[in-house]
């Protein structure tokens, strides 16, 4: 395979910053022997007479906007799902402390009650955990 002058101008950022690898920069510099005019707008360091300027991808203002709105409103979300799910994990676990020690007076008095708040539990759980899988993968 032909190195050509595009190949190496798609490997002169790795390069030129020293994170290219032993066997890429060992390439670079041979293709660099054959062309000494690249070499030397290489180590002038003008990058951008060689790559070109990147293009600027903006969003438009609406865009950002409600990219934002819905990111706030995602946080708010999942703020409510932690509160309910600790809420309801919480609940049962009521206790009070008389003359014969702890008393668990949820889960003794009304259990039917205390699984039926730890299952609410779960489902608030399992969109908290939702919840922040989206917003990591949204990159926020």
């Amino acid at each position: 395979m032909k190195i050509t002058r595009d190949i190496v101008t798609d490997l002169l950022p790795a390069y030129l910053s020293g994170e290219a690898s032993a066997d890429t920069r060992a390439l670079v510099e041979e293709f660099f022997k054959q062309d000494p005019e690249f070499e030397s707008m290489a180590k002038e360091k003008k990058p951008d007479e060689l790559l070109g300027t990147p293009p600027v991808i903006g969003l438009k203002e609406e865009h950002e906007r409600a990219a934002l709105i819905r990111t706030r409103s995602l946080l708010q979300w999942r703020s409510h799902w932690f509160a309910l799910a600790l809420m309801f994990t919480a609940v049962p676990l009521s206790c009070v402390f008389s003359s014969r020690g702890l008393v668990w007076f949820m889960l003794r008095d009304a259990p039917h009650f205390g699984i039926m708040c730890w299952g609410i539990a779960l489902v608030c759980w399992i969109q908290f955990i939702r919840s922040r899988r989206r917003l990591r993968s949204s990159g926020v």
